[in-house]
């Protein structure tokens, strides 16, 4: 590849997503300051229901390290996707920080490379990461629906 033809991030439009990301976290999980943790079902296109866990890995005053993950019994063969985000309460943003086994996502690789990375593996994780959330959102089932006492006589 040649040095004209290198990949250059859309950083307005990483920073957009990872904005958007931070709100779609605070609709799904508003008690995120109050919880260190959350399990839900969400309904897989064989209408099976696969378990989605989220759960605090790190508390700081200005950020929030979360670990995403989704685990399900019908495909065994298939490896469940797990995601580490950090939140930036300061700067209202969530970023992939890891995916998988793969410790630390860089903004940009060099392509090809040896575990043949995306120019934009951290783009698409991000933009991944909003879709899920969107899904989560949509079709999530909580695993005990609070039980209401009727107030009428």
């Amino acid at each position: 590849m040649r040095r004209d033809d290198r990949y250059v991030p859309d950083l307005k439009g990483f920073i957009g997503n990872c904005e958007t990301n931070y709100l779609r976290f605070l609709r799904l999980i508003p008690s995120i300051d109050e919880q260190s943790s959350w399990d839900f079902g969400i309904e897989t296109a064989t209408d099976e229901l696969s378990r989605v866990s989220i759960t605090v890995i790190e508390r700081s005053k200005y950020t929030v390290t979360l670990r995403l993950a989704q685990e399900s019994e019908i495909a065994d063969w298939m490896p469940h996707p797990t995601i580490t985000v950090r939140l930036y309460h300061d700067a209202h943003m969530a970023e992939v920080l890891s995916f998988q086994k793969n410790r630390y996502v860089r903004q940009r690789y060099e392509y090809p490379n040896q575990k043949m990375f995306m120019p934009d593996e951290k783009a698409q994780l991000n933009k991944f990461l909003g879709e899920w959330l969107d899904h989560c959102k949509r079709v999530g089932i909580a695993p005990e629906m609070p039980q209401f006492q009727s107030q009428m006589p």
